[in-house]
């Protein structure tokens, strides 16, 4: 049996032209592929269902004051509106239920 010649193994520079070579071609094949592409007519854009697009723009204005000066807090103690006469001398006491 005859074998054949066999051809000399690629260097490493060469494996990394080609690779060089490769990745330019897959990253310039999509922007080849948008621009092989014809272009619709304008009536065909126009014809279409979709509302024209409307940009507003909004300000909200914010105005920063001053608080209120508020008068300060007066308590005035007064009698018993149950009904009975006498007259207490402060608040009643309550409990928490524990001990």
């Amino acid at each position: 049996m005859t074998e054949g010649v066999r051809r000399p193994r690629a260097s490493k520079r060469e494996l990394r032209a080609w690779a060089w070579v490769a990745g330019a071609l897959a990253f310039l094949a999509p922007a080849a592929v948008f621009g092989a592409v014809p272009k619709p007519p304008q009536d065909a854009t126009r014809a279409s269902d979709r509302p024209d697009l409307v940009i507003r723009k909004i300000t909200r204005r914010i105005v920063i004051t001053r608080p209120a000066v508020s008068s300060p807090v007066r308590y005035v103690t007064g009698g018993s509106t149950s009904g009975s006469s006498s007259v207490s001398s402060g608040p009643a006491t309550t409990s928490t239920g524990g001990s």
